[in-house]
């Protein structure tokens, strides 16, 4: 029986081993360097009231999860409440896939916002998400959004 719960610190491995699974679906190589910084975020990040994740486990397995933070931007003339929700992370073991599971923690993430009245929720999608995200009424944005990033990184880091 699968049970959907908040993720805890000590659930900072598999988290980390979810969100390889959707790095390596983006083509994204992982390493043992970035499994241990990952693992290392996720426990200290858990640990705050700002940031949140939420898990399937199915047969004491953690098999789907996906991650949630408030961000606080400048407010604007069209946001005076310019606090805004992102999710991330959002992954379901091959395996598992199709049961639901991806839904579940997304609707717990959403409800979590929700809570916080979070005017708005910005993620990136990937192809396989999208029609879940576009259910609940996201918008591809488009616009004038720019980054800069270091010399030696990669541009459009996740």
């Amino acid at each position: 029986m699968a049970t959907l719960r908040r993720a805890t610190p000590s659930d900072a491995e598999a988290l980390t081993r979810l969100r390889g699974f959707m790095h390596e679906a983006m083509g994204d190589a992982v390493n043992e360097q970035w499994r241990r910084r990952c693992e290392q975020d996720f426990r200290r990040r858990l640990a705050t009231e700002e940031f949140v994740a939420f898990v399937i486990e199915d047969s004491g397995a953690v098999v789907s999860g996906g991650a949630g933070w408030l961000e606080e931007h400048l407010a604007s003339p069209y946001a005076l409440d310019a606090r805004r929700g992102h999710i991330a992370s959002m992954s379901t073991e091959p395996a598992h896939k199709r049961r639901g599971y991806g839904r579940q923690v997304f609707e717990a993430l959403m409800a979590w916002f929700a809570e916080r009245d979070i005017p708005r929720v910005d993620l990136r999608a990937t192809p396989d998400g999208r029609p879940l995200y576009e259910a609940f009424g996201f918008q591809v944005l488009g616009g004038a959004t720019m980054a800069w990033t270091a010399p030696g990184s990669r541009p459009g880091m996740k």
